[in-house]
């Protein structure tokens, strides 16, 4: 160790070496000596401070610099002290560049950058208030605590307030999931954008009662009304998400963009808008649903707007006298439309929307190649300065259908709303097990009894339906119809509408009736006999717990069902309980081994 001649040295050759303390004869010496460095003005010893790491840098850094000067010009040593030393230039410019080396080997950085470079320039954080503000006692409320902390919720925000969290949120409040570039925001409510027509406006909100819009039309009525570009649509929602007035709208407000056509260029030119559906019970709901809107239109704004549908059942003739006066809105189903075309009964010249509507059971119902005819036709026969637009909507989004939008839809915008989001039906699920048929109808009956009409029976075969009919009429006081596809035209269109009428308690079905159909009010579903495929179960099922009503499923299985089925039906019961009471029974489990093959899962 060097030699030590003062208590300073001594404390700097300590920090130095960090292994000796200062020794004590030396501590007494330096207190002996007045004014020392140890001491104040007064003579009094200064208490003791513990330096930062960078202050001990720079003591030893000044220690160095005062040896080389000492070796340099052979003086004695310089007093220095820790703050200022105004002695030597050329020291304090040595001091000033090892200083700023120190501050950079700290804690702190000196970066050397472009302000405009800084990413959080302009960010104003979500918690801007102070804890200590809020928390005051019986100054701020627990909703305005709660405001101050995650900020305003977009319900509570202007338009113009809006920014991307909010809009984000949105998307999440409602499971909308979009891609396909450039997709415009949803709409908050109805009013606000400004796209729907006063008129039309007053309609749906006053007269339909319809005082917001569903996830599917808030995401579907702005990417699809934009008039300097009318963008494909591909939408994904569960039936009984509105997707009829998703499309009507629409179709109406770009007809409201041009004037009336008078009846000779109606019939001439062809329908403004085509819709095509899967069944005729789903093209004569639609037709109903557009005519609502349509006559309130028509007398109200003076808009002759008229909506002709061509179903199966009706023959050429009755065809043709329907489209006499021509159309604005054609509403069809692929087969019958392709017959029509075929006899010249109409012409397709002028279709600015075309509308597939449950693209999913067309497929599933082998209208593929009718679909995909009738989508030809349309583009040969729209005129070149048409800018026609295709939307489609689909429960489920299936191999073919990205096909079909693949090759006949240009950049579309696709939506998909509650699939897979979180979002979903309120319906209890429950699975019972019945030996044979006889036990499956004496559970009905004890069933139908707890619940208020109307209720729908899916059965698989006709002679189903008219054995539990005729067993209904004898052993019950419930009225009943029959809904199935050896129905004639009139019959199907009478049966629905007794039961829409409240006239009928119960309509025993076939799978004609679980897709597209909107019964209101339907409190129960029973399955008394399941479906073949978990996605017709899914549609059956669909047809109760609709519009934001809860609803009950009932299944009766006997033992000559399909195993894999019934392995599918329970993984779906277990996973789709969004009111976390669905009950899948013993008796089925133990049937198919579904209790034996949960336990390997466990133990494997």
């Amino acid at each position: 160790m060097p030699d030590i001649e003062t208590v300073q040295e001594a404390e700097e050759a300590s920090y130095r070496y960090m292994a000796r303390p200062v020794d004590v004869s030396q501590l007494i010496a330096g207190m002996n000596k007045k004014n020392g460095p140890d001491k104040d003005t007064l003579g009094k010893i200064k208490k003791p401070k513990f330096l930062s790491k960078q202050e001990r840098l720079k003591q030893e850094d000044l220690k160095e610099n005062k040896e080389e000067l000492k070796l340099k010009k052979k003086i004695l040593p310089v007093k220095v002290e820790q703050e200022n030393d105004e002695d030597d230039t050329r020291l304090n410019e040595e001091n000033e560049k090892k200083d700023s080396l120190s501050k950079q080997s700290g804690s702190k950085f000196q970066f050397s950058w472009n302000e405009g470079e800084d990413t959080l320039a302009g960010y104003n954080p979500i918690v801007s208030a102070k804890v200590s503000a809020l928390l005051r006692r019986g100054q701020i409320s627990k909703v305005a605590l709660e405001s101050s902390y995650m900020g305003k919720h977009w319900t509570e925000k202007s338009l113009s307030e809006m920014n991307g969290r909010d809009w984000r949120i949105l998307r999440e409040d409602f499971a909308i999931v979009t891609k396909g570039g450039a997709v415009e925001n949803p709409m908050r409510d109805w009013e606000e954008l400004n796209i729907i027509p006063r008129d039309l406006l007053h309609i749906v909100i006053h007269q339909l009662q319809f005082p917001l819009p569903t996830p599917i039309q808030r995401i579907t009525i702005p990417n699809v009304c934009n008039a300097k570009q009318y963008r494909d649509f591909l939408g994904v929602a569960s039936t009984g998400s509105g997707k009829t007035l998703a499309f009507i709208i629409p179709v109406l407000i770009r007809m409201s963009r041009s004037s009336p056509r008078p009846t000779s260029l109606k019939i001439m030119d062809g329908p403004k808008a085509l819709i095509l559906a899967p069944t005729r019970e789903l093209v004569q709901q639609i037709q109903v649903e557009a005519e609502k809107v349509t006559k309130i239109w028509s007398r109200e704004s003076n808009y002759d707007c008229r909506v002709v549908s061509i179903v199966g059942g009706h023959s050429l003739e009755e065809i043709s006298y329907s489209l006499s006066e021509g159309c604005d809105i054609l509403v069809a189903t692929p087969g019958r439309l392709i017959d029509s075309l075929e006899n010249h009964l109409l012409v397709m010249k002028q279709v600015e929307t075309l509308v597939l509507d449950e693209a999913d059971k067309m497929i599933d119902l082998g209208f593929e190649d009718q679909v995909t005819t009738i989508l030809t036709k349309v583009d040969v026969s729209a005129d070149s300065a048409t800018n026609r637009q295709t939307l489609m909507f689909t429960a489920t989004m299936t191999p073919v259908i990205e096909k079909i939008a693949a090759g006949y839809m240009r950049k579309p915008v696709y939506a998909t709303i509650g699939v897979d989001t979180g979002s979903e039906p309120l319906i209890q699920q429950i699975v019972e097990y019945a030996d044979n048929e006889e036990q499956k109808f004496k559970k009905l009956k004890s069933i139908v009894t707890k619940y208020e009409p109307p209720i729908i029976i899916f059965i698989n075969y006709k002679q189903t339906a008219d054995w539990l009919a005729e067993r209904f009429q004898k052993e019950t006081n419930m009225r009943v119809t029959i809904l199935h596809g050896s129905k004639s035209q009139e019959q199907r269109e009478h049966s629905l509408q007794l039961f829409r009428s409240g006239r009928v308690q119960v309509m025993i079905a076939t799978n004609v009736a679980a897709r597209g159909l909107d019964i209101p009010n339907v409190s129960l579903v029973v399955n008394f006999q399941i479906s073949k495929k978990i996605d017709d179960y899914i549609h059956r099922i669909g047809r109760t717990g609709r519009a934001a009503k809860k609803g009950t499923a009932i299944s009766l299985v006997d033992g000559a069902e399909d195993e894999t089925l019934m392995r599918e039906l329970y993984k779906y019961v277990k996973k789709h309980d969004p009111l976390d009471n669905n009950i899948f029974s013993g008796g089925a489990k133990n049937k198919y081994n579904i209790n034996k093959e949960q336990k390997n899962e466990i133990i494997y």
